[in-house]
C-alpha cells in the first residue's frame, strides 16, 4: 500500500491480495507461553516418561486460568492430604526414650525408624550389627524431625570444632556416639 493511501496501516498479504494478517500466537493478550521446562525425558522406562507427560499436562492446565487455579487447589489439597501426618507428627511433644522406642519398627504414616548411633557410622566404626539394629538404638520420631536431624549431622557445629557431628564422631567410642545421638534428639524437641 502506498503511503497515505485509505487502507494504509493495514497488513496485506505478501500477495497484494490485501487480506488481513491472521492472528497468532500471542495475539489473544494472555500471557507469554514460554517453553515449558519439564523432567528430563531421555530416559527410556516408562515410568519416568509417563511422569514427564504428567508434569507438562500440569503445566499446560495451570495456564487455564481459573481451571489452572482449581487444578492447582487440587494438588495443594492432595499434597497436603499426603503430608498431614508428618507435618502433625512433626507437633509432637518431646517423650522418653522408652516411649520413642515403644513403636520402633512398626510402620507408622507420618514417623521414620531412627538410629540413634547412625546405621553408617556403625560399620565406619565396626561396631555389631545387633547392636546398631538394637532395640536400645532404634527410635520411632516424626519424619520431618528425623530430616532435621539427619541434616544436622552434616553441617558444621562450633561445639565440635567446626567439624560435622558426623565428623567428630569418627573414631570415637560407642558411648560417645550415643551422647550425641541423645543431644540431637533434645535439641529438635524428640527427646525429653
Amino acid at each position: 500500500m502506498p503511503a497515505g493511501s485509505p487502507e494504509g496501516g493495514q497488513w496485506t498479504g505478501g500477495d497484494g491480495s490485501g487480506q488481513s494478517r491472521q492472528p497468532g500466537i500471542g495475539d489473544n493478550g494472555g500471557p507469554a507461553l514460554d517453553p515449558l521446562k519439564g523432567p528430563d525425558v531421555r530416559s527410556k522406562d516408562k515410568v519416568s516418561k509417563t511422569q514427564a507427560a504428567k508434569a507438562v499436562a500440569k503445566a499446560n492446565a495451570r495456564r487455564a486460568g481459573r481451571i489452572g487455579a482449581i487444578i492447582t487447589l487440587i494438588e495443594a489439597g492432595h499434597w497436603l492430604y499426603s503430608e498431614y501426618l508428618s507435618i502433625r507428627s512433626y507437633q509432637d511433644a518431646p517423650k522418653t526414650l522408652a516411649e520413642l522406642q515403644q513403636h520402633a519398627g512398626q510402620s507408622r504414616p507420618g514417623y521414620d525408624d531412627h538410629h540413634i548411633v547412625e546405621q553408617g557410622a556403625g560399620s565406619r566404626e565396626r561396631f555389631p550389627r545387633s547392636a546398631v539394629d538394637g532395640i536400645d538404638n532404634v527410635i520411632s520420631i516424626p519424619r520431618y524431625k528425623h530430616h532435621e536431624i539427619t541434616g544436622w549431622f552434616n553441617r558444621r557445629n562450633p561445639d565440635f570444632g567446626m567439624l560435622t557431628p558426623r565428623d567428630y564422631l569418627r573414631g570415637r567410642d560407642w558411648a560417645e556416639h550415643v551422647r550425641v545421638g541423645h543431644r540431637a534428639l533434645r535439641q529438635f524437641k524428640v527427646l525429653k
